[in-house]
């Protein structure tokens, strides 16, 4: 390890300011302070990443600005600390914005004894306000910032206390309030925090410390969450002004203890023999990891082993660590010395990064906190005295304060983030002069013979060894040689595929000074890597790769590149190096993995290379040998270990818990490579894109392609295992636990994955292609997180459905655990999204109706919008918001539009005016409605008027018989079924015809048309043969015809408005041989003259 800064001797801290080697400040009066030094003097140091730095010597706080703008320009205050029988430290002050203004800064300390003192404005070094938070016997342990809320201040025996600068008028002064106190949710709880932390005072153990207090946003700007580890458990809070909520609780001494056991002891002994340590607490990209460490003790050497594990508290309630990482450093356990395990602290400068720096007051040891047994880089400071004061990080650097060098920046000395993540494309000069040995192998007879070589991959590869050489123009001219500026850039070009293949090359380098590799590298080729252990040799390839795409961008090739064909897809050249990129950090997580699960990874190994038919050129070769240089395969692994877990279900010889075994086991080798790979995906989002990225819209990443051998393809088939065979037969709830979270992980990944397709798609593509890939999506959503409903896992799934918007799924959970303000919540935070309106609709699907008009009146406007399409619902809303004239209509359009149910109708037109009589608007309105409502309720009244034994032979049940039209009323009125029709009923059949609306000509001529025929069945109903001519008219006065006649006349209507001329009477066909008769002739049409002569006497005065 390489430290950045330059040692501070006695010249430069005589100086007024210096600027050491780390770029970070350190004043005169800190110099001075630290030169006056001796082994005994009480001192420590803390700097935040907001370019403030503090140091406590003895009763004195020193403040200054380490870095940022006009640094040079500010003083050091030199503060003065409460008296105190105890040892100040740093960890007890707090340097934050003064609320009250933006430009100065404002400081708190807290004495050991709970004496607080509030500098409003740091530079007033005079000015200040002595506070007592009254800690009744106990000890302030750390101070930690919650701004806006204040500064959060832990005891020694578990308390919060949040220390809120207030204005009280004159002066300021600090608000202590205990978090925790007997308030709100927390009512009965008492004032102390560690009795909700330890589940009461009973259990406390005294003395027992929190261990690490991490504070970072809140969902909102009113809020924080606090991460708190103690007692063995970790916690997470939601912390407001007036208020505090639990979210969730983790044990994580238990479950260390297990994973000690497993991955440190195999299995050899019991967690009760364990006994473990939490050290340190760091926030991650998912949560917090933290360094633990754990002996045996009845073993008779006893090692301290050290750990770091990760918990993803951004994801729910976890169930286990997401990542637990083994370190190689080990002490000697010491009963009685336990103090020298507890100075272990670590450091992760980058969230986003694994590089982790475990750290003593003497020495620094730089290691991976995600890749297991991952080397360790050790630097000491313990020359002259010399001991570390504080650590932390600025810019994402690791930076210590010490007492004899002040800022030491500290770097991995390969680099390279462990993770593989590149957090730049831009190699400094010195790391080309270094890293330059990994080309020495080649000599300049074979790198010139490559220069001239009739394969364009190998010129290539030769310019990108004069470009490591930093021989610019050499590597210029063969580029230029081989690819010309002038070559036309298109998809599957020459350029494009010499790339591809001298990328690939590099991954599947072979180890050229490994002697039992001799007889398998071609005579062509030159290796990358002079190393003889795998972990190097890959490692070596990710510095190559990186090499390989620098040289890329700086020749001028980058953006030349467009597209090759890969895996029959049409991909982007710079994507597909991204994907070598991502295998090489899968390659390093999969080799890490290794040595934690060995057997589990040989039998996929062994899989592979039986399927690819590989043979071993030398006995001396291992399978992994064989299959790790092949990075550009390395995710055949996946396939072979779901094929040995196929062949471990299907055997009779393996125990159900071996299988549960391998099963977790592979899912962890699943989640711990893709999840690394993500990361790497994400941390390059910008850096693997050029100019003709957007072309290709349908490109999908390795990690998300189909077929037999398709990591997609595998996760679901890997899925589908762990619910069929894995849960239902864990046989205890650890394992089950284990289980749900992995099967967490495996969706999150599929999922992920059609998430990032569809919406690569946009909008120019087809909307049918669209379509079915969105419909593909959302039917394997739901098919992945159902599964966590059926087995409770209520939280996991509450997680998924909220990050991939399954409404089906948020849904289901909220009315499984009957939770109606979580369902609320829903409706409201994806409003955007149609959320009310799944909810509503799902309501009705499930005969749930009654459950509409229960909702709060924020969301009426999103029930009023779904409403307009179910109109049979519609109207109920629209009584229940007094909206009755919008009642009135609904119902009446539905009843209009009901065919099916009579009764149903005419229900439904009597509450149609119901409700446009209790409306408040005006008459016209009320009344069109109205009438529109009497007029349908007449029909209605016709068709129940239908004799019983009509409806009988029609097949009718007068109870539940369907609307009938005015047209087939008539018929039925008139028809043959109706054997005993009287002049009521043919009456009814003419008034029938006034609800039929003429709306054009050709509407008209079928109402006369239907007209005639009424009469001519009315004529039919009666034997006119039997009728004399003999000049009376008595005989047809009782026929049906004119009694019929008799009987309109009698209502009032001219002849002429409801009877048809006689002429087109007599010559209607419908009558048949009957309008050929004289005698019937005879008898209409004097009837006719009677009936005329009548209706002429009656209009006469």
């Amino acid at each position: 390890m390489a430290a950045k800064a330059a040692v501070l001797g006695k010249s430069k801290l005589r100086s007024k300011r210096s600027k050491y080697g780390s770029g970070l400040h350190v004043h005169v009066l800190v110099a001075e302070a630290l030169t006056m030094l001796d082994e005994d003097t009480p001192v420590s140091a803390c700097f935040d990443h907001e370019d403030w730095a503090w140091l406590v010597v003895r009763r004195k706080l020193f403040v200054w600005k380490h870095s940022g703008e006009e640094v040079a320009k500010l003083q050091c205050s030199e503060l003065t600390l409460p008296a105190s029988d105890l040892n100040h430290h740093a960890r007890l002050a707090c340097v934050f914005p003064n609320p009250n203004d933006t430009v100065s800064m404002s400081v708190m300390a807290v004495s050991p004894e709970g004496i607080i003192r509030y500098w409003e404005n740091v530079s007033r070094e005079d000015r200040y306000v002595d506070v007592n938070a009254d800690l009744q016997g106990q000890e302030g342990q750390l101070l930690s910032g919650a701004l806006p809320l204040g500064c959060l201040l832990a005891t020694t025996t578990g308390d919060l206390l949040l220390l809120t600068p207030i204005d009280a008028g004159r002066q300021m002064t600090v608000q202590c309030r205990a978090v925790g106190r007997p308030r709100g949710m927390l009512a009965g709880f008492g004032r102390r925090m560690s009795s909700l932390i330890f589940g009461g005072t009973g259990s406390q153990a005294e003395g027992v410390k929190v261990q690490s207090v991490l504070v970072s946003d809140g969902e909102d700007m009113d809020g924080k969450f606090l991460h708190i580890l103690t007692g063995g458990k970790l916690q997470k809070w939601e912390l407001w002004d007036d208020g505090e909520k639990l979210l969730l609780e983790f044990d994580v001494e238990t479950a260390l203890a297990h994973c000690l056991c497993q991955v440190v002891y195999d299995d050899e002994c019991d967690a009760t023999e364990l006994k473990t340590w939490l050290l340190d607490m760091q926030v991650n990209r998912d949560g917090v990891t933290i360094l633990a460490a754990g002996c045996n003790n009845y073993q008779a050497v006893c090692k301290v082993h050290y750990a770091f594990c990760s918990v993803a508290t951004n994801r729910g309630v976890p169930v286990d660590f997401s990542m637990f990482t083994v370190t190689k450093h080990n002490t000697l356990y010491q009963p009685g010395r336990e103090d020298e395990i507890h100075s272990h602290r670590f450091l992760l400068s980058d969230p986003f990064s694994s590089s982790a720096f475990i750290y003593t007051p003497n020495t620094v040891l730089c290691t991976s906190a995600t890749i297991h047994g991952y080397e360790i880089e050790k630097t000491e400071f313990s020359s002259l005295g010399e001991r570390i004061l504080g650590a932390g990080s600025v810019h994402k650097q690791a930076v210590f304060f010490t007492t004899t060098r002040a800022f030491v920046t500290l770097q991995p000395s390969s680099q390279l983030d462990i993770s593989g993540n590149l957090s730049s494309m831009t190699v400094a000069e010195d790391s080309w002069r270094n890293e330059s040995a990994l080309m020495s192998i080649v000599g300049d007879d074979q790198l010139h013979d490559m220069s001239i070589s009739e394969d364009k991959t190998s010129r290539l590869k030769a310019a990108l060894l004069h470009f490591v050489r930093r021989n610019m123009r050499d590597a210029q001219a063969i580029v230029e040689d081989v690819l010309p500026s002038t070559m036309t850039s298109a998809p599957d070009s020459l350029l494009d595929k010499i790339v591809i293949s001298l990328g690939q090359q590099l991954l599947d380098d072979f180890p050229a000074l490994d002697p039992r590799w001799a007889e398998s590298i071609p005579q062509d080729v030159s290796s990358t890597s002079t190393s003889l252990i795998l972990m190097h040799q890959l490692e070596d390839k990710q510095k190559a790769h990186k090499y390989f795409v620098t040289f890329l961008r700086e020749i001028g090739i980058w953006e030349r590149m467009c597209g090759v064909t890969e895996a029959r897809q049409m991909a982007p050249t710079c994507l597909v190096l991204r994907e070598h990129t991502e295998k090489l950090v899968a390659a390093n997580v999969l080799r890490g993995l290794h040595t934690i699960y060995p057997s589990v990874v040989d039998s996929g190994i062994r899989k592979v290379l039986s399927k690819r038919q590989t043979v071993s050129p030398g006995t001396a070769l291992t399978p992994q040998d064989l299959f790790y240089r092949e990075v550009s395969r390395i995710d055949d692994i996946f396939w072979g270990l779901v094929q040995v877990e196929l062949e471990l279900i299907e055997s009779s010889d393996v125990s159900s818990v071996d299988c549960i075994t391998f099963l977790s086991h592979t899912n962890t080798i699943f989640e711990g490579v893709l999840k690394e790979v993500a990361d790497c995906r994400a941390a390059q989002a910008t850096m693997f894109v050029n100019s003709t990225v957007e072309q290709y819209k349908d490109y999908v990443p390795w990690t998300a392609r189909s077929g037999t051998t398709g990591l997609r393809s595998l996760l679901t088939k890997q899925h589908k295992l762990t619910v069929e065979n894995g849960i239902p037969e864990s046989m205890d709830s650890h394992t089950r636990s284990a289980l749900v979270r992995q099967l967490v992980n495996l969706s999150d990944n599929i999922l992920a994955g059609y998430a990032t397709q569809v919406e690569a798609l946009g909008v120019d593509v087809s909307v049918e292609r669209r379509r079915t890939l969105k419909k593909k999506y959302e039917s394997e959503r739901y098919r992945l997180i159902q599964p966590l409903l059926q087995c409770e896992a209520y939280e996991e799934a509450m997680f998924l459905g909220e990050k991939y918007a399954d409404f089906r799924v948020l849904t289901q959970m909220c009315e499984l655990t009957d939770n109606d303000d979580r369902l609320q919540r829903y409706m409201t935070q994806f409003s955007q999204e149609g959320f009310a309106q799944f909810v509503f609709a799902t309501y009705v699907a499930e005969g749930k109706q009654a459950r509409l008009f229960s909702q709060p009146a924020a969301h009426d406007a999103e029930l009023t919008a779904f409403l307009q399409l179910h109109g049979s619902l519609r109207w109920i809303h629209d009584v229940h918001t007094r909206n009755f004239i919008g009642a009135a209509q609904t119902l009446k359009t539905l009843a209009i539009e009901e065919q099916a149910n009579l009764p149903k109708k005419k229900t439904l037109l009597s509450l149609s005016k119901l409700a446009a009589l209790a409306s408040d608007e005006p008459a016209g309105a009320v009344e069109e409605i109205v009438d529109v409502v009497n007029l349908e309720q007449d029909i209605v009244l016709h068709q129940e008027g239908l004799p019983l034994e009509v409806l009988t032979a029609e097949g009718l049940d007068k109870g539940i018989m369907p609307v009938l039209t005015p047209e087939e009323l008539i018929e039925v009125y008139i028809g043959e079924a109706n054997v005993r029709a009287n002049e009521f009923d043919f009456k009814k059949a003419l008034d029938l015809l006034e609800f039929i609306p003429t709306t054009d000509l050709q509407r008209q001529s079928m109402i006369d048309d239907l007209k005639l025929k009424i009469w001519c069945a009315a004529i039919l109903q009666d034997s006119w043969d039997d009728i004399e001519t003999d000049g009376s008219l008595e005989g047809i006065k009782d026929t049906i015809l004119f009694r019929t006649i008799e009987l309109a006349s009698l209502d009032g209507l001219p002849m002429d408005g409801y009877l048809p001329s006689v002429q087109s009477l007599l010559s209607c066909e419908e009558l048949g041989d009957l309008r050929h008769s004289a005698a019937f002739k005879y008898l209409v049409q004097a009837g006719y003259e009677y009936l005329q002569a009548k209706e002429t006497r009656a209009r006469t005065p």
